[in-house]
């Protein structure tokens, strides 16, 4: 790089700056992993479970507001929460599944893997935000088809940036229930093929 007249120290900090940039005008995931639960203060213990007379429907919402980690482990509080896992709308947010900040691509890309092989059911909103996609592409065009066959409204795509151009999977224009669309620091791929 230096032979081309450019500082690498400073384009390091230009790019985080960049990514800050658009990290700060995408649009905040539906679910958080730091809000702050509430109860009323709880009644002394009669032993009824009143959480298991609520509706299906009452539980699949209850669940879809959950981050990822949170809902898959409501299965294994009943046969019920199993079923009611399955069918709700998850939103996914690659951030949460991972315990740094610095995770590496790698880590990130087997979590994300790991929760699409596991929940058959749709996914309302996914954020894709904190790995280089670039050596994953087949791994990113098979996530787009299942995100594709599960129904994905919503979806935040955010390559980290490398020194090349990474193209954007042609895949993507085939997510027909897609409402909501944020990309970043992709190549758009040629229009004439799609």
């Amino acid at each position: 790089m230096r032979r081309q007249g450019l500082d690498p120290h400073e384009l390091d900090r230009s790019t985080e700056q960049l990514m800050s940039l658009i990290h700060g005008n995408l649009p905040d995931p539906p679910v958080s992993t730091t809000a702050r639960l509430t109860a009323f203060r709880a009644r002394p213990s009669d032993g009824v479970d009143r959480i298991s007379r609520l509706s299906d429907a009452l539980l699949r919402d209850i669940v879809s507001r959950l981050p990822v980690k949170d809902a898959a482990r409501t299965a294994a509080l009943a046969a019920r929460w199993r079923g009611v896992w399955r069918s709700t709308p998850l939103v996914l947010v690659d951030t949460h599944l991972v315990s740094s900040a610095r995770a590496s691509t790698p880590d990130v890309i087997a979590a994300v893997s790991r929760v699409l092989a596991a929940h058959q059911g749709p996914f309302r909103c996914v954020h894709l935000t904190c790995s280089r996609m670039g050596a994953y592409q087949a791994q990113l065009k098979r996530w787009l088809r299942l995100l594709a066959a599960r129904g994905v409204q919503e979806l935040v795509l955010v390559n980290r940036p490398w020194l090349r151009e990474v193209p954007l999977p042609k895949t993507l224009f085939t997510i027909s229930t897609l409402t909501r669309l944020y990309i970043g620091v992709w190549k758009f791929p040629d229009a004439a093929g799609l």
